[in-house]
């Protein structure tokens, strides 16, 4: 597995990813979260890369000048956008992708790592819970806040 920026070249692929109809509605369309990383340059937009094709998606930012960053924490980070293609899941992408992407958030040497998940979604609650996320309260918007602290 490896997480490659969203380019010209990929873009397409990242796009048609589908959600299983089960999780519509816990995770924005990738063509909105393009859009918001075409207008916030400190969102990193990935690509997850499998066996030589797009298997899924994520997007994470340092905690500023985001409209969901009110109160600025510098060198902390948010991963707000995480989705596996519906015809992929099943098959490990998903946790690959999220061990991957907190390899590359540590090597940032950040303060924490901050997730958020509905409350409805128990197996993302499940997911994150096992990867090492502990939740501490609900965002301004409502989802379950969770994170990684280091020292």
């Amino acid at each position: 597995m490896k997480l490659v920026r969203v380019t010209n070249d990929n873009l397409r692929e990242v796009i048609n990813l589908k959600l299983d109809e089960a999780q519509r509605g816990f995770v924005s369309e990738n063509v909105y979260s393009m859009a918001q990383a075409a207008v916030n340059p400190n969102y990193q937009p990935r690509a997850a890369i499998a066996e030589g094709r797009v298997v899924g998606f994520i997007m994470y930012s340092e905690w500023l000048n985001a409209d969901w960053a009110t109160d600025p924490r510098p060198n902390e980070y948010y991963i707000f956008r995480v989705m596996t293609d519906k015809d992929c899941q099943g098959k490990g992408y998903g946790r690959l992708m999220m061990n991957t992407a907190l390899e590359e958030i540590r090597a940032r040497e950040p303060k924490a790592i901050h997730i958020g998940y509905s409350a409805d979604n128990h197996l993302a609650r499940n997911f994150y819970q096992s990867l090492g996320f502990v939740e501490y309260g609900r965002f301004d918007w409502g989802d379950i806040a969770a994170k990684i602290e280091f020292k």
